[in-house]
């Protein structure tokens, strides 16, 4: 039989499918790789003021540049230059962006602040003059406006353009749809406000999908009580969820409002405005008398002290809009996100400008780290995703803990030191929350490599922030405090060194960052503070910081994440198929069956990994139970190996047991998996998302000489009746040697 369409079901598949998130689809546990960082010096071509202008070109070690950074000395603008720092940067940045491999003409300086000895002017990438998601650039000057370093995630190549874009009004309808389902909301009670066409390469984030350059709708999806607040990316040729992640992270003016364990429901209805909730306490009032509003302003003034102390940032100005007020509710419980009254929890809220406290979750570190979620919404404006989200989770729980210490001197060298919430005083509430001396004692990663390193393929925690935090955490402990690590003796450099390296690097950050990119950051926050007067660092101290980030791994890449490309050969080899197989057209040689099509010409649905089209097999409760994709016989000469590219959604909402899909083969004496082949990668059977485009590779060797027939297999439903539908896509079928 040769390739027959089937038709059954693929109009209600193409409806489901349009509204589904296909990229935010598990991850393999092959991903990552342990080499190190390589650095590369070369003539810069241009004169310092004090010195040769030489550069170092900072590389990840897939080769990819992050950044240049000034190898001796800061390097001068080009003569002429305007002394402001928006156009120094630019004047810099149009020097050196070819060996970013971009070009200056597509950044635009978007915000421009002041560190330690100089500035930082951050410049968002633009392709067909349309933003690009974390596609920014940071340029760090010295108050004469030479350049120190210019760093930063960028993407190359043009924009995918799709064939039949989707229209504002039905990406909305995808966003609010995707919102209402994550959220477990009406989509009558969300609004959807846009924020216009961005492009998206989901390798800016480390998130999940093919690393390509694809035009979105962003959106802004919020409950009118501020409660559920995501933001949404949707792609215009998928026509489905390309990425979608929540905002609201779990001269000083105090404004602390009282709910008294009363359940307002809504996060609305924990406003702090005086109106919606009253104030208890405003800046300059006597102590209520109620011990957790007193805590809550004390504690907001103690952090404002210690942001004022070590940086010289008034906190309250940076963070609290025009009113330029701390504020924050006590003793709230909104049951719409979090169960239980008392609430178990703390959380900063973008939506509302605040922070939101349980009854008893307000212990001094925790009250640090909210407000920080704040200070990182006004500089490297983080990702609240993904990696970034980490990065995000960390530099709160790191700025929170280090002002807890230097409040409370006599905790260091105690049990009671590095915990995060060992002081929250709800009753039967779990404490502490997280160790950053050992993260892994809380089920969190120390390094890059560590198997407690969370994917999160069901996008529970926005891929793992919470957790994967740890890596960070162990980072600015061994920066602070001083420990051997994984065969690193670091010495300790204290509390407001640490903190005024942090603050530095907040501002090197962009929002798309990763740990590759904190790994080259942390050191160059702390070199621009040598010398700085009331820094008091040394170059030793930034020695410490080297063996910091390298102690915990952050060069390489993550035990788990989002799918890596499995290569055909090894480097320097070529590839020579014998069987090639792209599913442009419907394939002559293989036999479709049940809920088996191609996925643009028969279901009318943009998700090809390459060329025209891509095959796909579906089942959906009670109309499709199986599908099946079968090869003719092909011939297998020796040392061949198979390799696919493949995205499964088994229930597009959230993973769903009982569907799985598997590859066998058939060498004439019967069906066997294929997982079980020698020297297989990432060989099935699949369950999960695959987070996006993954691909999978075989051994042949042990069939060689043989005909040989493959067969795709999506069997079983899901067991959500309300997302019906099971997913698998293929792509390049690619039967090859290496030579």
């Amino acid at each position: 039989m040769k390739y027959r369409r089937t038709v059954g079901g693929l109009a209600a598949l193409a409806t489901v499918v349009s509204g589904s998130a296909l990229v935010a689809l598990a991850t393999p546990s092959y991903a990552g790789s342990t080499t190190g960082p390589s650095f590369v010096s070369d003539a810069g071509g241009a004169t310092a003021g004090r010195g040769p202008g030489l550069v170092s070109v900072l590389k990840r070690d897939d080769g990819s540049i992050l950044g240049i950074q000034a190898k001796d000395n800061p390097i001068e603008a080009p003569r002429g230059t305007s002394s402001s720092p928006k156009e120094a940067a630019k004047a810099h940045l149009e020097r050196f962006a070819p060996r970013l491999g971009v070009s200056a003409s597509d950044f635009k300086p978007v915000t421009t602040a002041k560190v330690p000895g100089g500035s930082t002017v951050r410049m968002q990438q633009h392709i067909d003059g349309l933003p690009v998601v974390a596609g920014e650039v940071v340029v760090s000057l010295d108050r004469e406006g030479r350049l120190e370093a210019l760093l930063g995630e960028t993407t190359k190549g043009t924009v995918e353009k799709a064939k039949s874009p989707l229209s504002q009004a039905k990406a909305a309808t995808i966003a609010r749809r995707y919102v209402a389902k994550k959220a477990g909301v009406s989509a009558d009670s969300l609004r959807v406000r846009s924020e216009g066409r961005w492009i998206y390469n989901p390798a800016l984030l480390g998130a999940p999908g093919a690393p390509v350059n694809r035009e979105t709708f962003k959106f802004r999806v919020s409950s009118r009580n501020a409660m559920v607040d995501y933001t949404v990316f949707v792609d215009l040729g998928f026509k489905s969820v390309a990425l979608a992640y929540s905002n609201n992270h779990a001269g000083l003016n105090r404004q602390v409002c009282d709910l008294n364990n009363t359940d307002v429901g809504t996060l609305d209805g924990a406003a702090c405005d005086g109106t919606t909730v009253p104030y208890a306490r405003q800046e300059g009032d006597a102590p209520t008398g109620v011990d957790e509003v007193d805590n809550v302003y004390d504690r907001l003034g103690e952090v404002a002290k210690w942001y004022a102390s070590y940086v010289n940032l008034d906190v309250s100005a940076f963070i609290g809009g025009q009113e330029k007020s701390l504020k924050a509710t006590a003793r709230a419980c909104v049951s719409q996100s979090h169960n239980g009254c008392p609430m178990a929890n703390a959380f900063w809220s973008d939506g509302i400008g605040g922070v939101v406290f349980g009854d008893g979750v307000s212990a001094l570190d925790v009250v640090g780290h909210e407000v920080t979620h704040g200070v990182t919404s006004h500089t490297s404006s983080l990702y609240y995703v993904y990696q970034s989200g980490a990065l995000n989770e960390s530099i709160s729980d790191t700025m929170g803990e280090l002002i807890d210490l230097a409040a409370h001197p006599e905790k260091r060298g105690t049990d009671q030191a590095w915990l995060i919430g060992e002081e929250n005083t709800q009753p039967g509430i779990d404490k502490p929350w997280r160790s950053m001396k050992d993260p892994t004692a809380y089920d969190q990663p120390d390094t890059m490599t560590s198997p407690l390193w969370n994917d999160d393929p069901e996008l529970w925690d926005n891929g793992g922030v919470h957790t994967n935090s740890g890596v960070g955490n162990k980072a600015a402990y061994l920066i602070a405090e001083g420990d051997s690590f994984n065969g690193y003796d670091v010495r300790g450099l204290g509390l407001a060194k640490t903190f005024k390296i942090y603050w530095t690097a907040s501002n090197l950050l962009t929002s798309g960052s990763d740990y590759k990119d904190l790994f080259h950051v942390l050191p160059l926050a702390c070199r621009k503070n040598i010398g700085r007067p009331g820094t008091h660092i040394t170059e030793d101290d930034c020695a410490q910081v080297d063996k910091a980030v390298r102690a915990t791994e952050m060069y390489k890449d993550a035990s788990k994440g989002a799918p890596v490309a499995t290569p055909y050969c090894e480097e320097g080899e070529t590839v020579r198929a014998s069987y090639s197989q792209g599913f442009d057209e419907a394939p002559s040689d293989w036999t479709l069956a049940g809920g088996a099509g191609m996925v643009m010409s028969d279901w009318g649905v943009d998700y090809v990994n390459r060329g025209e089209d891509a095959l796909g097999l579906f089942t959906e409760t009670g109309r499709v139970d199986s599908s099946t994709a079968t090869s003719e016989a092909l011939s297998i000469p020796a040392n061949s190996k198979l390799r696919i590219d493949y995205a499964s959604l088994m229930a597009w909402s959230r993973p769903q047991p009982g569907a799985s899909a598997k590859l066998e083969y058939n060498d004439g004496s019967g069906w066997k998996d294929a997982s079980a082949l020698p020297g297989s990668v990432n060989g099935g059977p699949w369950s999960l998302h695959s987070n996006g485009w993954s691909s999978a590779k075989y051994d042949l060797s042990s069939l060689a000489g043989k005909q040989v027939q493959f067969r795709f297999t999506v069997s079983g439903v899901s067991g959500d009746a309300q997302d019906p539908v099971s997913l698998l896509f293929l792509d390049n079928f690619k039967i090859y040697t290496c030579g």
